[in-house]
């Protein structure tokens, strides 16, 4: 562990990529050329917020050199729902290893704790950070400009904008700023979904966050629906 000083903030010398969400479940660096189609995910499904989860959509990106996430991401998706006129929709950025699994950060180094192993430490989120992550309710869609910034957009919460059933909105959805390295061969894993994916911060909250969400929920990819997620990263040298 090491600190990185920087002048400003957000960081000047961070650079924004973009990754385009694919019809194969991978991302790519440039605009998706074939034919539009859709994911889906169950949005009703409960959830117990202790990383276990299924009913989510996900890309995922392999890196093929060295690169560090410093700052806030932003995702900009399009997506319906045939079953209700609103949508609550969640994202989240995990990491995971050369071999795809998925990884969970300690809060707390391990051996100042009295656990044996990480898989033992509890799933909560005072003791284990999973990703950056971001919550938009589609009716409250609208952008305040006055309000926004260059590396944040704010939302016009003054006003609800139901969708009509079956309708595609593009939803532009912050993610808290964040700082992880990645290695080349690791993996940057994008997952949309209808419950709140960061981990319950008490055993007793487990299944206590619940949402307006009903049926299936839609993400339009490919063709006319260029659904992707920007990420702003950052040379260090060490």
């Amino acid at each position: 562990m090491y600190n990185i000083p920087f002048t400003n903030w957000p960081i000047p010398q961070a650079q924004r990529s973009t990754f385009w969400l694919s019809t194969s479940g991978t991302m790519e660096t440039s605009p998706i050329k074939d034919k539009e189609t859709q994911v889906s995910y169950q949005s009703d499904a409960p959830s117990k917020q202790m990383d276990v989860d299924t009913e989510h959509a996900e890309w995922t990106y392999t890196f093929d050199k060295s690169s560090t996430l410093i700052g806030p991401s932003k995702a900009t998706v399009y997506m319906s729902c045939p079953d209700h006129d609103d949508m609550d929709i969640f994202v989240i950025i995990r990491k995971a290893d050369k071999q795809g699994k998925v990884l969970q950060n300690l809060n707390i180094p391990l051996h100042t704790m009295d656990f044996a192993t990480e898989e033992e430490v509890p799933a909560l989120n005072t003791l284990k950070y999973i990703g950056p992550s971001g919550i938009l309710r589609a009716s409250h869609r609208a952008i305040d400009f006055k309000l926004s910034k260059p590396h944040w957009h704010a939302h016009d919460h003054s006003r609800e904008e139901k969708i009509v059933p079956g309708e595609i909105v593009k939803l532009e959805i912050m993610l808290w700023p964040a700082a992880i390295g990645f290695e080349a061969g690791e993996k940057l894993v994008f997952r949309i979904a209808g419950h709140q994916m960061t981990l319950a911060e008490f055993p007793e909250l487990r299944g206590g966050f619940t949402t307006w969400n009903k049926g299936k929920h839609l993400v339009h990819v490919g063709g006319r629906y260029q659904s992707c997620l920007e990420v702003p990263f950052v040379e260090i040298e060490t």
